[in-house]
């Protein structure tokens, strides 16, 4: 009867632990892709494409191209520059993030107290409300004020690239709570 006890307990540890590192693997991998598409986001110059004196042109976050050649956007709007900021944020937080959520997968007795799971999550949060804000940002002046001013234009692929990094960083959140939650559990479980 004993031995029957000590099993469940041993098999109910082992799957607990699974389903939380599952978690964490889940979120570490969101995050990993999330952070490449927001860093390929913020470089690339294909936020916007449209047609300008007859020729296809497009343009990004730092530079536009027309026929062929690339310019530096060097005016200093607010718009362009929270993008900017905002995106940059996002991919630093995202970063942070992820090294939190490799740490979580380590037990270091010094960080006790700091559960990196739930740091990892926080992290990948507020680098979806940093992408979250650039992402309303660029669509409300281009829809409002650019959008106008160009008569036959689209969103493209690097904006695109952006509302997917959203996701994934939103879903990296998600797994690195489950994570928490599932550890917290166990931990106010305790042994029996």
């Amino acid at each position: 009867m004993c031995i029957d006890v000590d099993v469940h307990k041993a098999l109910t540890t082992v799957i607990g632990s699974l389903m939380m590192y599952s978690f964490m693997g889940g979120g570490l991998f969101c995050a990993i892709v999330g952070n490449i598409l927001l860093v390929v986001s913020t470089a690339t110059d294909y936020w916007m494409q449209y047609r300008l004196s007859g020729s296809f042109a497009h343009q990004g976050l730092w530079r536009y191209c027309m026929s062929g050649k690339c310019y530096m956007q060097t005016d200093s709007i607010a718009y362009w520059n929270a993008t900017r900021a905002f995106m940059i944020l996002s991919a630093m937080s995202c970063f942070a993030g992820i090294i939190a959520g490799i740490l979580s997968f380590a037990h270091f007795s010094a960080f006790e107290r700091f559960n990196r799971s739930f740091a990892a999550g926080i992290m990948f949060f507020v680098s979806t409300l940093f992408v979250l804000l650039a992402m309303a940002i660029y669509t409300g002046v281009t829809v409002n004020f650019l959008g106008k001013r160009f008569g036959d234009w689209r969103f493209s692929w690097s904006y695109i690239l952006g509302w997917v990094a959203l996701l994934m960083t939103f879903f990296a959140g998600i797994f690195y709570m489950c994570a928490y939650r599932m550890h917290e559990c166990r931990r106010v479980a305790g042994p029996r």
